[in-house]
């Protein structure tokens, strides 16, 4: 028994560790274990000029013609693709390690390569969306005890995830699938297909564990490999067969569909709750959240106080009756500086310009993000709260802007109930608007008054 890896290597006496680009023919082998993202990574190392590449030949392997003292990148991908079908032909068994598909531009003579051309499909099938599509998790439930397989996933789940996901169809008869384990939702990890007149055992990923787990894990994936090579495969049972009653079966079987359809139905309320929590937390990205996750956040925020936000090329606007104003925020580890107003003060500056708009403009800074808000100080600059001042913007923190949120929402200590006036006070603001302002629970606001 010989066994090929590509990708993650197995450190055992009967298995070779290789690259897509330097690896002995695939056909030389019993049995292989291939990591689809490490192909893509080998040749982007080679385009970039990150690291050399020298075939079994000895010639050096370039992104450009074959000669007589280099070979071809594009020659030796195209030859992967030859020796794996020629190795399902005669029975071969490939592991591949599930990715999502994912194309890589530049190997000259070869446009269109991607992370699965050198692996034919199973039946009615391929490797890309929906059969096969990008999917993140770590939960493994065994859905067949008896493939080889299940016994590596079972006793190593903490060391697993899953970086894609299979279509639940591929269990269908002209699909020729056979699930091994699900993830969340039951979405098929792992399975296994009649490919020619091989097999191929789709796997979620395993981590780069070292030490002695590292060996004992490489001998569980290679007992795996050689029984199924040797035929030890699972197969369900013909449908005739549940015509063949045993005493008691019926009934455990009526028992244990009950459950199954309690269980679905328990897991489907769980999903529907879960997104409602989800939703109603996802507010609280206002008080740590950077970048296009803070940008969300704050606009969830302004569309619940009432104004109609929406993000355009230039950035984040929200609109409420007639009136309009432009949107920045920033969220920093460190106190907020006057980028934000720069930058709006360029936008408006080019609506006045372009269209001749004049509009209002909205600051929502989170500065100190990783200090609990109410231990933050300095949040912003003095300098960014005196433009705000002068020119007239509303400016507001994260923090503000969540306790407005829950006074929306009605679930703050007080009980109040939800309202959109707020939302008006931060278009009219300008300055620094506390929440008091925006409520209009007193009567320094600026210009905020809404009458």
């Amino acid at each position: 028994m010989r066994i090929l890896t590509i990708g993650y290597s197995l450190p055992n006496t009967i298995v070779d560790n290789h690259t897509i680009l330097n690896a002995p023919s695939i056909t030389d082998y019993d049995a292989a274990l291939i990591d689809p993202e490490a192909i893509t990574m080998s040749v982007q190392q080679l385009l970039e000029g990150e690291r050399p590449f020298v075939a079994q030949d000895g010639r050096d392997v370039v992104n450009g013609a074959t000669t007589a003292t280099q070979i071809s990148a594009a020659d030796q991908l195209l030859r992967r693709a030859e020796e794996a079908e020629r190795f399902l032909e005669q029975g071969g068994t490939l592991f591949v390690v599930g990715r999502p598909n994912a194309v890589l531009p530049g190997v000259i003579g070869f446009e269109g390569f991607d992370r699965y051309s050198w692996l034919p499909a199973p039946q009615g099938g391929s490797w890309n969306p929906p059969n096969l599509r990008a999917g993140e998790g770590k939960t493994v439930r065994i859905a067949d005890d008896r493939h080889p397989l299940s016994g590596v996933l079972r006793e190593y789940r903490r060391h697993i995830t899953y970086r894609a996901v299979l279509h639940p169809a591929i269990a269908t008869a002209d699909r020729e699938g056979h699930v091994i384990a699900t993830g969340g939702s039951n979405v098929p990890i792992a399975a296994e297909f009649k490919v020619l007149a091989g097999r191929v055992v789709v796997t979620p990923v395993f981590a780069s564990v070292t030490g002695n787990i590292r060996t004992k894990l490489a001998q569980a994936l290679v007992d795996a490999m050689t029984e199924v090579a040797a035929g030890a495969v699972s197969e369900d049972a013909p449908g005739w067969a549940r015509t063949h009653a045993l005493p008691g079966s019926e009934q455990i079987e009526a028992e244990l569909a009950e459950l199954e359809e309690a269980e679905s139905a328990a897991a489907a309320r769980t999903a529907a709750v879960r997104e409602r929590l989800d939703l109603l937390t996802a507010h609280r990205r206002l008080l740590w959240a950077t970048g296009p996750t803070f940008v969300g956040a704050v606009q969830d925020a302004l569309a619940l106080l009432g104004l109609e936000a929406a993000t355009a090329d230039d950035g984040l606007a929200v609109t409420e009756g007639e009136h309009t104003a432009l949107v920045e925020v920033e969220s920093d580890r460190e106190g907020v500086a006057e980028w934000p107003y720069v930058r709006l003060q360029r936008r408006l500056e080019r609506r006045l310009l372009e269209e001749g708009d004049q509009l209002r403009g909205i600051i929502v800074v989170n500065g100190k993000r990783t200090i609990t808000p109410t231990a933050r100080k300095d949040q912003f600059s003095d300098a960014l709260r005196i433009a705000c001042e002068n020119y007239g913007y509303a400016l507001i923190t994260g923090e503000t802007l969540f306790s407005l949120v829950q006074r929306a929402l009605g679930t703050d200590a007080e009980g109040a109930t939800p309202f959109e006036a707020a939302g008006r006070r931060l278009i009219h603001g300008r300055g620094l608007i506390t929440t008091e302002q925006a409520v209009g629970e007193t009567e320094e606001a600026g210009d905020a008054s809404i009458f």
